[in-house]
């Protein structure tokens, strides 16, 4: 189950399970060549999901088939191979695990952030983690929905100011928590909770669902390329990379070309698109039901992808 990219244009970190390991790896997609990096303790109920700055691995590991919110979070150093839990979910006074957003940590530059749950009703904090001087802080306590790394040791988040009111996305610094200017790309986005970024660029499906926008800096205002026809809806899976983005209008799976505005479907029984500035990778949908399915994966490097044609 892949879930990273390794930004090197051959391997990519997956969940994996089999009779010899089950736990998280990193695999080289040329040779099929598997470094172990942390085995699951529980691999029947296990899972993971996560991201890579180049240098850091950070993932949660999600301990329930039928619940997120109990998980540990876990960094792992790609040059000294060190492994170290960095964070965990928490739980109330009875015992109960506090609801966590669904979405999983993120990382840029040696910085790592996720949203976790401390009290009812959604209260949950923002978590920050220096992973070069191995120190974390929580940065922002109320309804945050799930936090990511953007340029400048930024951290951002989605967040409703009231009961009953539109979400906008809030922006503190990485190193110090101190509140910080929104960026233009994201200053106007209401109701948006799914957006994807590589640090410069930004991808996101509308409040509704119904459209993907685009903005290739963080200076500019987003722009709409994609929108869904009839009844359709693009779903929670949007990646940005580059100049192409990945998304799922169910059961499709979706490859768009900023450029050219452009886009073309490549699976057309689910699946999910990790992208970055070098590698396409996709992961195809299960015919079958099975907890721990075997996927067919492909890595593709960008340079290779043919030219999306035009629509006929």
């Amino acid at each position: 189950m892949p879930f990273a990219l390794a930004h090197d244009g051959r391997s990519f970190f997956a969940a994996i399970y089999s009779p010899r390991f089950s736990g998280v790896a990193e695999v080289d997609a040329r040779t099929n060549a598997i470094k172990r990096i942390k085995a699951f303790p529980h691999p029947a109920e296990d899972q993971a999901d996560g991201a890579f700055d180049g240098r850091w691995l950070v993932w949660s590991e999600y301990h329930s088939l039928t619940s997120l919110d109990d998980f540990t979070v876990w960094s792992w150093d790609s040059r000294s191979g060190h492994v170290t839990e960095i964070g965990a979910a928490t739980r109330s006074s009875r015992g109960y695990l506090w609801a966590s957003p669904l979405r999983a940590p993120d990382t840029l530059d040696g910085i790592a952030t996720w949203v976790q749950g401390i009290g009812p009703d959604g209260v949950a904090a923002v978590h920050v983690y220096n992973l070069r001087s191995r120190r974390g802080m929580i940065i922002h306590r109320g309804h945050a929905q799930g936090s990511f790394v953007f340029a400048r040791r930024l951290v951002g988040w989605p967040e409703s100011p009231g009961p009953g009111r539109v979400t906008r996305i809030r922006v503190a610094s990485a190193l110090t928590g101190e509140r910080g200017k929104v960026p233009r790309a994201m200053r106007t986005l209401g109701g948006v909770s799914d957006l994807a970024t590589d640090g410069t660029r930004i991808a996101y499906p509308s409040a509704q669902y119904r459209s993907i926008w685009w903005s290739p800096s963080l200076r500019q205002k987003p722009r709409r390329i994609v929108t869904a026809r009839s009844q359709d809806h693009v779903d929670d899976s949007v990646q940005v990379g580059d100049r192409y983005i990945g998304f799922g209008i169910w059961p499709r799976l979706f490859v768009a070309d900023t450029r050219t505005r452009r886009y073309v479907p490549i699976a057309r029984h689910g699946g999910w698109i990790q992208v970055d500035d070098t590698t396409l990778l996709v992961a195809f949908g299960s015919r079958t039901k099975a907890i721990h399915p075997r996927l067919r994966i492909a890595l593709v490097p960008l340079g290779k992808l043919p030219p999306i044609p035009g629509c006929t």
